[in-house]
């Protein structure tokens, strides 16, 4: 993957099939599809904290959250979904051997390579920067991924002393923080 900028437009380009993979997966993760109901309610979490008595008051203090911010908030994490997906509905796909050196090709596998190039204008930033936000949330809820202990392994004994399926959420975690790092510091920042 590389990362380009200009004025009017960043760019995801050169997206490898499985770095591609995890960038359209984006809407759905951010969504919560196959989350626990406890996880997509990270989401919206309680305007008072666990320790507060619940009287009458704050009984009605949640009422009025869940009735007149909470939805506001939902309909905000639908439109900036939506405004994501369709940005990924206008991806480009080009063969790998226009990027690519013929001799980093293996001979008869040049056309089985494809690569993508998503164009995002700038406007947008904030929408992804924000469903990035939403999926790295939801999925550190789900699977616990604020540890360290399996990047640690990893790096240690590399990728098989994790668990397949732990290893690609952890590499779609990680895909997710590095474009939200790219965006805050060539993007946001400017």
């Amino acid at each position: 993957m590389r990362f380009i900028l200009t004025d009017e437009q960043w760019v995801l380009d050169a997206l490898s099939s499985s770095e591609w993979h995890l960038v359209c997966e984006l809407p759905r993760t951010a969504a919560g599809e196959g989350f626990s109901e406890r996880t997509k309610e990270r989401l919206f979490p309680s305007p008072l904290s666990e320790d507060t008595l619940a009287d009458d008051d704050t009984l009605s203090q949640i009422e009025d959250w869940d009735r007149f911010v909470r939805p506001d908030l939902d309909e905000g994490f639908k439109e900036v979904r939506e405004l994501v997906r369709n940005d990924l509905n206008r991806v480009e796909t080009f063969p790998a051997d226009t990027l690519l050196d013929p001799g980093q090709i293996e001979p008869g596998h040049g056309d089985l390579l494809e690569l993508r190039r998503l164009e995002v204008p700038i406007e947008h930033t904030e929408a992804w920067y924000s469903v990035l936000n939403q999926a790295r949330l939801l999925m550190n809820e789900e699977h616990d991924l604020a540890e360290e202990e399996d990047r640690l392994m990893i790096q240690l004994e590399g990728p098989d002393a994790v668990d397949q399926d732990r290893l690609l959420v952890l590499a779609q975690y990680e895909m997710y923080s590095v474009i939200q790092s790219i965006l805050v510091e060539n993007v946001m920042d400017r």
